[in-house]
């Protein structure tokens, strides 16, 4: 009676184990400031075309006359680095980049 007892209790423990859920990566939109060292009407064109269309990418946000692009993404699904290489990718040369907070609403 005792082994069976000990065999079920590891059973339910194995079993158990199997269904434990692996904790979700947090969703989080951040928003990043993008300077730029040009910004013509073929680099706006750019920007719409393509950068519009990276992975996770959810608003932008182009201000022709500061030269920067404001890009809202989720943050499980790209980063700093990889919007930085998507730009490279269309030769639109990065001069600066940072992130912008929100104020808090009270």
């Amino acid at each position: 009676m005792k082994k069976l007892v000990t065999l079920l209790i590891v059973f339910a423990s194995i079993t158990s184990m199997g269904f434990a859920q692996k904790p979700k990566p947090e969703k989080k939109k951040e928003t990043v400031e993008i300077r730029l060292d040009e910004m013509c009407q073929s680099c706006v064109n750019k920007i719409d075309n393509y950068i519009a269309f990276e992975k996770g990418i959810t608003a932008l946000d182009i201000d022709k006359e500061k030269m920067s692009v404001n890009v809202t993404y989720w943050s499980n699904k790209t980063d700093t680095t990889k919007l930085k290489k998507a730009f490279t990718k269309v030769k639109l040369n990065v001069e600066e980049m940072k992130m912008v907070t929100k104020p808090e609403k009270k």
